[in-house]
C-alpha cells in the first residue's frame, strides 16, 4: 500500500494544478491576504492525503469559515509580515529606565519603530480577537475557542483594566520599554502561535471564499476500497464560466472507460474535470461539483499534453509508450489510482495504434489495479474491446440541426461515438478555402 499519494510533475501540469505558463489551479484558489497565508496554503495544496480524517478535518476547518467570507477581513500583508519580524526580534527580557535624553524629548528612529510596532502588534490581536468572535457563533469550535482565550490573556496583560483600543493605547517614552518587554519577551512565545495560527486562518478562509462564490461542494469521502466507486455529479471546469455538467460514476467492476468523441466534443475537458476533482478531493478542498460521493484513491496519472522530444530524437509515438511506461512504473499492485490516457498512441499509424490500445486495455482488465480512462478517436477498437466485461463505452454526445451541421452539446452520455466531422471542422475553418484561393484556376476569374 502506497504510504503517500502517488502522482507527478507531468499530471500536475496536465491538468494545471500547476502551470508556469498560464493560470494555474492554485492561482484560483490563491486569496490569501498574507505571505504565510500564502505559503500555509501552497503546503496545503501540493500535500494530498491518504487518511480519511485528516481530510474530514481540513473540510471542516474551511466550511466553518463559511459563515465569514463576506466579512471585513481587516488584515495587512506588510503589517503582519513587519509584526512577525518584531516579535522575532531577541529581547534580553531585561527592564530599562527612562534616560537623561528622554526625559528632554530626544526621540530615535528605533523609538518610533518600537512604537508603531506595539501598537500594530495590540491592533491586530484586538481585530483577530473580534473575527475570531464571529467564527465561534452560534456553533463552538474547540480550538477557536483556545485561540480566543489565548488572545483575552495576552489583551488582558497589554491593556490591563482599559478599553481594548489600539488607539487610545498610552505608548510614550515612559512606558514605551514596558510595552515592549510584554510583547517581544513575556507575550513573545503566545504572539508568536497567535500568528501562526492567523497564517493557517488565512488559508482556510481563501478557500472558503472561493467554495462560496463559485458554490463548490465538500466531497463525501470514504477509505480505499470502502465503497469501490467514485460517484461525482454535477461535474465542471473550475475555469470554464459558463459550463456544462456532467454526472460521472466509476466502479470496481467497470474500472475502465472507453471515452470516444469527435474534436471539441469536450473529451479533453471533461477528463481534466474529474482529475482537478479527485486531485482537490484528496487535499481536503471544496470542489467544482454539485455532490461527490468517492473512496480516496491512492493515485492520479494523467497522460494528456505531450510532446516530441527533439533532443533526444523520441518521437510522439515513443514518447507516449515512455510516458505509460513511467505511470506503470509507480503504481503498486491493488493500487486504485485513477489513471488517464488522452487519445492514446495518437502519434503512430492507425493499425499500430489500434493493436496497442487493444493490447494495454486487455492487460489492464486483468490486473486488480488502477481506474483507467482512454479517449480515443478509434471508435473501430469498440468492437474488440466489448469482449471485456470491465470496460465501459461512453461518448461526448453531438446533436445536428435541421441542416445537418453538428451541435457541440458536450454531454456524457453511454455509447460510442460514430460523428466522423473532421471535413466539416476544417471547412469551418477557412482551412479549404484558403488553399483553394492559390489555386491558379481560381485567379483567372
Amino acid at each position: 500500500m502506497a504510504a503517500t499519494f502517488l502522482t507527478d510533475e507531468q499530471t500536475l501540469q496536465d491538468i494545471q494544478i500547476r502551470d508556469s505558463r498560464n493560470r494555474s489551479i492554485f492561482d484560483f484558489f490563491d486569496q490569501a491576504v498574507t505571505e504565510g497565508g500564502q505559503h500555509f496554503l501552497h503546503q496545503l495544496f501540493y500535500s494530498p492525503q491518504l487518511d480519511v480524517q485528516v481530510i474530514i478535518e481540513r473540510q471542516e476547518k474551511i466550511r466553518r469559515l463559511t459563515c465569514v467570507t463576506e466579512v471585513p477581513f481587516p488584515f495587512y500583508r506588510v503589517i503582519l509580515k513587519d509584526l512577525e519580524k518584531f516579535v522575532k526580534r531577541a529581547h534580553s527580557g531585561l527592564r530599562s529606565s527612562v534616560g537623561l535624553m528622554d526625559i528632554f524629548g530626544v526621540r530615535t528612529p528605533i523609538y518610533y519603530y518600537k512604537k508603531r510596532s506595539i501598537i500594530e502588534a495590540c491592533d491586530f490581536l484586538v481585530k483577530l480577537h473580534a473575527f475570531y468572535i464571529q467564527i465561534d457563533h452560534p456553533e463552538k469550535y474547540p480550538d477557536i475557542q483556545e485561540s480566543i482565550s489565548t488572545l483575552r490573556s495576552c489583551l488582558s496583560k497589554l491593556f490591563k483594566d482599559k478599553e481594548w483600543d489600539a488607539d487610545k493605547l498610552k505608548v510614550n517614552i515612559f512606558t514605551i520599554d514596558q510595552f515592549d518587554r510584554l510583547v517581544r519577551y513575556e507575550l513573545a512565545a503566545q504572539i508568536k502561535q497567535i500568528i501562526s495560527d492567523f497564517y493557517e486562518l488565512d488559508a482556510y478562509l481563501a478557500v472558503a471564499k472561493v467554495a462560496t462564490a463559485h458554490s463548490f461542494c465538500y466531497p463525501e469521502v470514504y477509505p480505499k476500497n470502502h465503497t469501490g466507486k467514485i460517484i461525482l455529479n454535477g461535474v465542471r471546469h473550475i475555469f470554464h464560466a459558463t459550463p456544462v455538467t456532467n454526472n460521472v460514476e466509476i466502479s470496481k467492476d467497470k474500472k475502465l472507460w472507453f471515452l470516444t468523441g469527435a474534436n471539441m466534443a469536450g473529451k479533453s475537458s471533461l477528463i481534466k474535470s474529474i482529475s482537478v476533482i479527485l486531485y482537490l478531493m484528496q487535499i481536503g478542498f471544496p470542489v467544482p461539483a454539485e455532490s461527490v460521493q468517492s473512496d480516496l484513491i491512492d493515485g492520479l496519472f494523467t497522460s494528456i499534453n505531450l510532446q516530441d522530444n527533439l533532443e533526444l530524437g523520441y518521437s510522439h509515438f515513443y514518447v507516449e509508450a515512455m510516458r505509460l511506461k513511467t505511470i506503470m512504473d509507480q503504481i503498486e499492485p491493488q493500487s486504485n489510482a485513477l489513471v488517464i490516457l488522452d487519445e492514446l498512441f495518437k502519434g503512430t499509424n492507425l493499425k499500430d495504434a489500434s493493436n496497442a490500445i487493444l493490447q494495454v486495455m486487455s492487460s489492464l482488465a486483468e490486473i486488480d489495479g488502477p481506474y483507467v480512462i482512454v479517449s480515443s478517436h478509434i471508435t473501430e477498437l469498440s468492437v474488440p474491446l466489448k469482449n471485456i466485461p470491465s470496460i465501459q463505452f461512453y461518448k461526448m454526445n453531438i446533436e445536428s440541426d435541421d441542416k445537418g451541421h453538428p451541435i457541440f452539446t458536450y454531454k456524457l452520455c453511454p455509447g460510442v461515438a460514430e460523428e466522423k466531422i473532421g471535413m466539416w471542422l476544417l471547412e469551418e475553418s477557412g482551412a479549404f478555402a484558403a488553399i483553394n484561393r492559390l489555386l491558379p484556376h481560381r485567379n483567372d476569374s
